[in-house]
């Protein structure tokens, strides 16, 4: 779980402290086994509050800790947001087919979150559920970094901010004063392929490459790569999001099953040199998706700036660059620690909120319109106008100046 606490003044943002806090090696065990719908009894998601309750009880944690850090005390606290842990993303119409009369459901996008103990604990407004709010108007509620994006990186040079979670996400920065629109999107799978194939090969005992050992000692399998590359999702033109459902456990075993020559698909009987192929092979597939997305941005980018858990794995950096033909260097360069920047996002965006500011980009998501996000749950003593109307003030005068025209304008 990481946590950003965040400062926003006279046109700046600072980031005033960051803290990651590992979950247990068996609780994220468990925390995954869940959300691959492992449950053994019963249905998962009727177990969805106390996995909620769970996580807030870190998050509370993990705000004091910030705070601590940072020598603040929560009556300076303005908002907290919230993002949870994506449960469902489906943002187009689909058929619900475990129903008999399979009614046609509208877009989704539903997180695991609990903000209420927070909002009674640190007696502030806490926002969650952002995304709903741009599905609701048509658009992929993703990605919504973006707008921190252009807050912090875009600039004279025509650059891209690639996030590598789970998922890759690129933002095309066009040149600040060009007219050019920022444009963002999910390449397709960043770690979440590597990390369940290590998983797979170490029995559990791995949750992740370490340096990218494993992809390095390997090569690519050409048929497996060219498979993996011939999905669609990398031909549709943005916007366009992916997620779970689409490269996740059921992805992996089909991976597994062509590498073994079998249907089910195992690891077990793999060779160390062809389980090292595999990782190899996941490795080149996010760096192709990242260079298959760049001749959609608006204006070619001069470097790739790289944020998430991904930019700390160097192989993996070092393919991207090799792909692309671009520099790539991490976000922390730049003075911003790699894994912060989702969370900074997420308290920019619920600063967004309470100002009533839009905080998406509709030409990113694919919404209709801008949408101000979330839903905000309110401190024991209620919102006050007062202060609503004092966070607005102040964010239209102090947020960075690359937002403030398409806000205010």
């Amino acid at each position: 779980m990481d946590g950003s606490l965040i400062v926003v003044e006279n046109g700046t943002l600072r980031l005033a402290s960051f803290l990651e806090l590992p979950f247990s090696d068996p609780f994220r065990k468990d925390l995954k086994h869940w959300m691959e719908g492992g449950e053994e009894t019963g249905s998962p998601s009727r177990h969805m509050p106390d996995i909620a309750d769970l996580l807030v009880s870190m998050e509370e944690s993990l705000a004091h800790r910030l705070l601590a850090d940072s020598g603040l005390t929560p009556d300076d606290l303005d908002s907290i947001g919230t993002h949870g842990i994506t449960v469902r993303h489906h943002p187009k119409p689909h058929p619900l087919s475990f129903f008999s009369s399979t009614p046609l459901a509208r877009g989704v996008s539903y997180q695991a979150s609990q903000p209420f103990p927070l909002a009674q604990l640190f007696r502030t407004p806490v926002v969650s559920q952002f995304r709903g709010a741009d599905v609701a108007k048509g658009g992929h509620g993703a990605p919504l970094a973006p707008i921190l994006h252009r807050a912090l990186f875009a600039g004279k040079r025509s650059r891209a901010f690639l996030n590598i979670g789970g998922i890759a996400n690129l933002t095309g920065l066009p040149p600040v004063g060009s007219g050019l629109p920022v444009t963002a999107f999910d390449t397709g799978p960043g770690n979440m392929l590597l990390d369940l194939a290590i998983s797979h090969l170490s029995g559990g005992a791995l949750a992740f490459d370490r340096d990218g050992a494993s992809a390095r000692r390997g090569h690519p399998e050409p048929h497996l790569l060219d498979w993996l590359l011939s999905d669609p999702y990398f031909s549709l033109p943005p916007p366009k999001s992916t997620g779970r459902e689409e490269w996740g456990e059921e992805r992996m075993q089909e991976i597994l099953g062509r590498l073994m020559g079998n249907e089910g698909g195992s690891s077990s009987g793999l060779s160390p040199e062809r389980s090292d192929n595999l990782l190899s092979t996941l490795a080149e597939l996010t760096a192709a998706g990242v260079a298959r997305a760049l001749p959609w941005l608006p204006s070619s980018p001069e470097e790739i700036i790289v944020g998430g858990g991904g930019a700390r794995n160097p192989e993996l950096m070092k393919r991207i660059a090799r792909r692309t033909g671009l520099p790539v260097i991490s976000s922390a360069e730049r003075g911003y620690p790699s894994q912060a920047i989702e969370s900074m996002a997420f308290a920019y965006l619920s600063l967004l909120t309470l100002a009533g500011r839009p905080g998406n980009l509709p030409e990113v998501t694919g919404a209709s319109s801008p949408a101000v996000l979330g839903q905000i749950t309110p401190p024991p003593a209620g919102l006050d106008p007062r202060r609503l109307q004092d966070i607005a003030r102040r964010a239209d005068i102090h947020l960075p100046s690359p937002d403030r025209p398409r806000m205010i304008g």
